[in-house]
């Protein structure tokens, strides 16, 4: 059985935890997930745009609640 899918709510923390750590691997650790998935969703390579426009909008919403 494969990985389990990232969620909106994850890459979320996922962009949350790379200010905080400033290293993907870091993140990685924290979260359970290898570097490489934290880089590719924080830098939103190839993620389909449903799943793009979610987590933009979730950054949005942390961004003006001064988080």
């Amino acid at each position: 059985m494969g990985a389990k899918r990232v969620t909106p709510e994850e890459i979320v923390e996922m962009h949350r935890l790379y200010k905080k750590l400033g290293n993907y691997a870091a993140v990685g650790k924290e979260i359970g997930r290898s570097g490489s998935t934290v880089s590719r969703y924080v830098q939103m390579r190839n993620i389909p745009k449903n799943i793009r426009v979610i987590v933009e909008e979730k950054l949005k919403g942390e961004n003006t609640n001064g988080k």
